[in-house]
């Protein structure tokens, strides 16, 4: 590599254990400050990568790359890279501070220097005053930052993130989540989280990098990723469940969809489509809302819907919901079984589990794929 190489870089990975190739061709980039997340399920190939990454593992083939310099080969101590896991791995019978000053004090740092690090992480992770506390006298959360700022302490490279807050509840991992990613930015650390939870990664990441089977499925931003998943398992994966198989009936002088639900108008088509494609339509749960009082026929979009489930969730109300019996046209070969939508606010009266409640889609919330179901 040469030229405006990235920071970092792995091309071409491959990894196989035991006949099972675990890792096909993996290619992403991260630059300077920026946290990539590697999101994907269990058995993807993420931590693999990760320890690949780091040092630990060795690829069959392809190469890591460091400001342009091939790396591959260069063993984990000399790479300069923080590592942190889900386990934490603390030592017990040392006190925080010294749980942060141990990597410091095997890198040959004198005392002063140690004691300066060490309060300053500690201010940072928000744990000042808790230098002389035993770990096993902490609480997750409170363990969660000793790790992360022992991790911090020898200013790190690259930051590698596995896991980092599987173990701890919902409630303290959302707390957390913006205290890391704060952090991060104020530091302008590079680095690469590991998870298999999509909120997580929305929360964290400048940019995703999504695994199936040790392949890359999707890259880009979480906003590039919400609004177009490229293919049908990274809508499933990414909670989407309102999939459904259409055609394309026109292209102009306005996209038109022929699906199991009716005719649906998209905003736009992706690039390259014909009529006559079957596809995947994937309505975003944010898309539907009530028909308002007096404008009968003029939203294209528009679906009679039965209601068969409300959920309150504080700041919007889950609805899921049947298409009326006869609403599909006769070509139609697939039944849709269910629709789920997330409306905010309050909801009109008439929307009461039983009734059929007629609801507008926005065309900018039916996303088109170029797979079938």
């Amino acid at each position: 590599m040469s030229g405006m190489a990235p920071f970092l870089a792995v091309t071409d990975i491959h990894k196989t254990f035991d006949d099972t190739p675990v890792l096909q061709g993996v290619e992403f980039a991260v630059e300077v400050g920026e946290t990539v997340c590697l999101l994907g399920p269990s058995g993807c190939g993420k931590t693999t990568l990760l320890r690949i990454i780091a040092g630990l593992e060795h690829p069959d083939r392809g190469q890591v790359w460091l400001e342009g310099e091939d790396i591959t080969a260069v063993p984990p101590h000399r790479r300069g890279f923080g590592l942190m896991f889900q386990d934490y791995v603390l030592f017990p019978h040392l006190s925080v501070a010294d749980n942060i000053a141990f990597g410091l004090r095997m890198q040959g740092w004198d005392e002063a220097r140690i004691r300066r690090r060490v309060a300053e992480l500690l201010e940072w992770v928000d744990l000042t005053g808790f230098a002389r506390r035993k770990v096993y006298e902490l609480s997750g959360g409170q363990q969660q930052r000793v790790a992360l700022a022992r991790s911090l302490a020898p200013m790190p490279r690259l930051l590698m993130l596995d896991e980092p807050l599987g173990s701890l509840d919902r409630v303290l991992r959302d707390q957390l989540l913006v205290e890391l990613r704060r952090l991060l930015d104020r530091l302008g650390q590079t680095a690469i989280y590991v998870t298999h939870d999509q909120y997580e990664a929305f929360a964290i990441a400048d940019r995703i990098v999504l695994l199936r089977g040790g392949r890359v499925e999707q890259q880009g931003t979480p906003t590039e990723l919400y609004r177009r998943p490229a293919t049908a398992f990274v809508a499933r994966f990414l909670g989407f469940k309102n999939l459904l198989p259409a055609q394309i009936e026109a292209v102009a002088p306005e996209p038109v969809l022929l699906t199991p639900l009716g005719r649906l108008y998209p905003q736009a088509l992706p690039a390259g489509m014909d009529v006559g494609a079957t596809v995947t339509v994937v309505i975003r749960p944010e898309a539907a809302r009530p028909a308002e009082e007096g404008t009968a026929g003029a939203a294209r979009n528009r679906l009679p819907l039965r209601i068969e489930h409300l959920s309150f969730r504080g700041t919007h109300t889950v609805l899921q919901l049947t298409p009326v019996i006869g609403l599909q046209p006769e070509d139609a070969s697939a039944l849709v079984s269910g629709l789920e939508f997330e409306l905010g606010g309050s909801l009109p009266d008439d929307c009461r589990v039983g009734q059929t409640v007629a609801f507008d889609i926005a065309p900018d919330g039916i996303v088109i794929l170029g797979s079938s179901v």
